[in-house]
């Protein structure tokens, strides 16, 4: 069974700028499981594994969902510390609160019963280990508000996560057109 979540890709320039951040990251003192280049993405929902007879259906329901919805103005600033700055486990681009983008987060979450947060982050590495505490809390003062870039959402996308001993590999299976 195919293992599904809606996303946004990222253009290529802003994709461009959080690979720079990463590299900032890469090199501190922390044991870290990167997001690879080609997978970065802003996560709107996981749906978890689905029959593949059902994926016609979540489609209809998803776009049902989307033609209510017009291009989306998204701005990535800032650091997203999960779950806390003191207990560092994901390393994240804050999503600058969208009212239309946490709507459209809620419909499509709510539309296909699928699991979902008001308000999304775009992940950068998962933390494994941090070996000097003092030298990330000064990287995380110096970036705190870093400004990665804004750009306009014109499409979402259904894509299947494969997971295999890289990590995942995510392929893109259906795209909803924004108004």
């Amino acid at each position: 069974m195919p293992r599904l979540f809606t996303c946004i890709w990222l253009p290529k320039d802003i994709k461009s700028n959080i690979i720079k951040f990463q590299n900032k990251i890469k090199k501190l003192p922390i044991k870290a499981k990167f997001v690879e280049p080609e997978n970065i993405h802003i996560t709107i929902t996981f749906i978890g594994e689905i029959d593949e007879n059902k994926i016609n259906d979540l489609i209809k329901k998803i776009d049902s969902v989307i033609n209510n919805f017009n291009k989306i103005k998204i701005e990535l600033e800032g650091l997203k510390l999960i779950p806390s700055e003191n207990f560092i486990r994901v390393i994240g681009i804050d999503v600058k609160d969208n009212e239309s983008l946490m709507k459209l987060i809620k419909n499509i979450g709510s539309c296909i019963e699928s699991r979902f947060y008001e308000s999304t982050k775009l992940t950068l590495c998962r933390v494994k280990n941090i070996f000097n505490k003092n030298i990330v809390q000064n990287f995380i003062e110096k970036n705190r508000d870093i400004k990665i870039g804004s750009f306009e959402v014109e499409e979402i996308s259904l894509v299947e996560s494969i997971l295999g001993r890289q990590g995942p590999t995510y392929k893109t299976i259906h795209k909803f057109k924004l108004l």
